[in-house]
């Protein structure tokens, strides 16, 4: 055992206390604020802050909680998964594998389940890197996972085909390209590009996709809720939080946020704001800046639902959430398929276990690799480093 546990327990001890003590008078400030929320102050607040953080706008209301519809007597959901063989720096040959699995669910007359999953090896120049004549980047890390995200809305538009409406969409995680925000136009269009186009296929075929994300840590309603109770400037002028945050150093300034937790959204809307099993909140729209490069009807907004077990959050399409049938219909198939597996949809649970790539298929094909190149007289040769971790010598 490397880590002495005994040397750092005392300080975890206090740790404990000063959270757990701490945590009272931050649930007292925030049922305060929600109490005395003005959601017409806060609107116009909210449309001229400054402050880098992602502030939630709310399409209704900011309270207010929605009571799960009654489940469809027929519906059928489709969802897809994706998991990678990334690029290994240690190989003299270059490629990745995206392997997607797929299910499409029918529920009522007639039921049944169709599941499957496919792998793709990318090994050509244009797979492995991108440019734009000045710059070359290769499909790696963040830009690969870009690639998954294109490719698992893709094939949900495939299955969708083949599947009898009404049906829903669901796909694990964010329908928000956030990493975009941060890379180069010609990458952000690469992706963006055939990611739009999948969104517009459903949208013009009228099926609804949701991103489901458990145990969700963004806090864009917190957020609000801190311009919400700010007191700086004086005066009502515009919020500027960047502003008040470096008065702390200048000026031993306190912001009056302070007061409030430091606690995802998920954490108000299961304990203050107070969501039942099967309920979810108001939609809200989300800040980011990389929607405004989506079409206004595929701008992503979201809302928080409790699965029975958690509060997830969950995306979707602008033209979803304006449409209340259609808004039933995700939230009415979530709650049943959260309910047929622990809290967590089952269509997204079985796609997982279709697309992931386990430990002994990663061996298998670097073992594959290793004895091709053997065949043509190419000798795998690795770091040091990573023989060591393949093998202790003590």
């Amino acid at each position: 055992m490397t880590l002495d546990v005994a040397a750092i327990a005392e300080e975890l001890q206090r740790l404990a206390f000063e959270t757990a003590t701490g945590e009272c008078d931050g649930w007292n400030a925030l049922e305060k604020a929600v109490r005395q929320l003005d959601e017409a102050n806060l609107e116009e607040r909210l449309r001229t802050a400054k402050t880098s953080w992602l502030l939630a706008r709310a399409t209704h209301s900011y309270r207010g909680a929605w009571p799960s519809p009654a489940v469809p007597n027929r519906y059928g959901v489709v969802a897809t998964d994706g998991s990678l063989l990334n690029p290994d720096r240690h190989s003299p040959v270059r490629y990745y594998v995206i392997n997607l699995g797929g299910v499409v669910l029918s529920y009522g007359e007639p039921s049944g389940a169709r599941m499957g999953s496919h792998a793709r090896l990318y090994a050509s120049e244009d797979d492995l890197y991108l440019s734009d004549l000045s710059r070359r980047i290769p499909v790696s890390g963040a830009v690969l996972g870009f690639r998954r995200a294109v490719e698992e809305l893709q094939h949900a538009v495939e299955l969708v085909r083949s599947a009898d409406p009404p049906v829903v969409v669901l796909q694990d995680g964010t329908l928000i390209l956030w990493g975009l925000e941060s890379q180069p136009d010609f990458v952000a269009n690469w992706a963006l590009g055939p990611f739009l186009d999948a969104l517009k296929a459903l949208r013009e075929a009228q099926v609804p996709v949701a991103g489901f994300i458990s145990y969700p840590g963004s806090s864009d309603v917190m957020n609000a809720l801190r311009v919400s109770v700010c007191d700086y400037p004086p005066q009502g002028r515009t919020v500027n939080c960047d502003h008040c945050r470096a008065r702390i150093f200048t000026e031993g300034h306190h912001p009056a946020c302070d007061i409030l937790p430091d606690v995802p959204d998920r954490v108000l809307f299961e304990h203050v704001m107070r969501l039942e099993p099967g309920a979810r909140s108001n939609v809200f729209a989300s800040g980011s800046t990389i929607l405004d490069r989506y079409p206004e009807d595929d701008r992503i907004q979201f809302f928080y639902l409790h699965t029975g077990t958690e509060v997830a959050r969950v995306e979707v399409p602008a033209w979803v959430a304006r449409d209340r049938a259609i808004l039933e219909l995700v939230h009415a198939a979530i709650v049943d398929q959260c309910s047929r597996a622990r809290g967590y949809p089952l269509a997204l649970q079985e796609a997982h276990e279709l697309a992931v790539i386990r430990a002994e298929e990663r061996r298998a094909v670097e073992i594959l690799v290793d004895r091709l190149l053997a065949e043509h007289g190419v000798v795998m040769r690795r770091s040091a480093k990573d023989r060591s971790k393949r093998g202790r010598y003590v």
